[in-house]
């Protein structure tokens, strides 16, 4: 089945009679394909019927990506984890001189990359880091044409926006200019992090020194518009109630509209282990730990974004191969990628990445019914791959 991209995809009729049963308005203008507004997002994720929900989300996940589930073969390279913004809910960062603290060689990522094209067959570059005012403007310079030199046909993901931000303030550049320049260096997309919700009053709350939301979504629709397509993380699970999530979701939607270019929103659970946000107390009265709440943020998302943004990931790093595998039965299609060498979740929990096989990744997708794919960054889908098999498969 060739997957169904428009806007205006009209629901089967055991869709719309489930949807009348339960007597949901915000629902049964999402299967009709009508935009949400913020309080109508905010019920599909508090109040909605959640067997209705999740069936719709499900249905539609399915129907406009004809099937295929995906992943992307990629590694996970951080080039610095010295970082002066100190959010509350990182145990990533270190401060400029503190033990522990790294800024990588360009030469040693890039041979990082050969090695793991060569041994893994990566096909993309996932690249963050930290807000280090330590580095020159000549560092990134030097490490985008180092790796794509290295690696001349795989995909340099890279770079929040809020790097991009912090960056341009540092060297006294537009950020308009240092896209540019980074896409005329071999840049191919911005990675989704580099905010955690879309909202004001809970970002000042968990991060007051990053970039604020409406530049956030600015330095988006500049890269959009000069042809650099990008990705969109939401952070939920810490202090956030569901009209914060609605609204991150609505801005999304609205920029896409705006200046089209987002690849995929990656819902990622917050992991407390040893950070401050995750020691407060305001975090231990505010958090929702249930799984359902996962997955009712997965399946608005697709509802939300429906007509819009296609791609909704389940982000195994922060939800579990579990709770992942789940949410592909709720809206989500993707479960992003092998990210060998994951390091930023990995040190909230104290531990160190090691990434996940194709053939893992294609089992959880299998056993939720997909089809799975091994896709580049951009969602064109290069091969299928076969899933192992259980004994009882056999």
């Amino acid at each position: 089945m060739a997957p169904e991209t428009s806007k205006a995809m009209d629901p089967p009729r055991w869709l719309v009679k489930l949807v009348d049963a339960e007597g949901s308005r915000a629902l049964e203008k999402a299967i009709h394909g009508d935009r949400l507004e913020p309080p109508e997002i905010a019920e599909l994720i508090a109040d909605t019927p959640f067997h209705a929900l999740a069936a719709a989300a499900d249905y539609y996940a399915r129907r406009v990506k004809g099937g295929r589930g995906s992943f992307t073969v990629n590694i996970y390279l951080a080039y610095t984890n010295i970082c002066i913004t100190a959010c509350s809910f990182c145990a990533f960062y270190k401060p400029p001189g503190k033990p522990g603290a790294f800024t990588r060689s360009p030469r040693e990522l890039a041979l990082a990359v050969k090695k793991a094209v060569e041994e893994h067959g990566v096909v993309e570059v996932h690249m963050v880091g930290g807000n280090n005012p330590e580095l020159p403007f000549s560092y990134y310079e030097e490490l985008i044409s180092s790796i794509k030199e290295a690696a001349p046909k795989t995909v340099l993901k890279a770079f929040t926006a809020e790097e991009i931000w912090f960056i341009a303030k540092q060297t006294g550049q537009s950020t308009r200019e240092v896209l540019e320049r980074f896409q005329e260096l071999g840049l191919d997309a911005l990675s989704g992090g580099g905010i955690e919700i879309l909202d004001e009053s809970i970002q000042e709350r968990i991060a007051p020194k990053k970039v604020p939301p409406e530049e956030y979504l600015r330095v988006h629709e500049e890269a959009h518009r000069i042809g650099l397509r990008s990705n969109v993380i939401l952070m939920y699970g810490h202090i956030e109630d569901p009209i914060h999530v609605a609204r991150h979701l609505y801005r999304v939607r609205m920029l896409e509209e705006k200046a089209p270019g987002f690849i995929s929103l990656i819902p990622v659970r917050f992991n407390p282990g040893d950070t401050p946000l995750g020691k407060s107390r305001l975090y231990r009265e505010k958090a929702r730990l249930d799984g359902q709440y996962d997955l009712r943020i997965i399946a608005a998302a697709r509802l939300a974004l429906l007509g819009a943004v296609d791609n909704i990931v389940a982000y195994w790093v922060s939800m579990g191969d579990k709770l992942a595998q789940a949410a592909l039965g709720h809206g989500a299609n993707d479960v992003g990628g092998t990210f060998y060498k994951e390091a930023v979740i990995s040190a909230a929990r104290g531990g160190v990445g090691g990434g996940k096989s194709p053939r893992e990744l294609a089992f959880m997708l299998s056993q939720a019914g997909w089809e799975p794919w091994v896709r580049d960054t951009f969602y064109n889908y290069l091969r299928r791959v076969e899933p192992p098999k259980l004994p009882w498969m056999a």
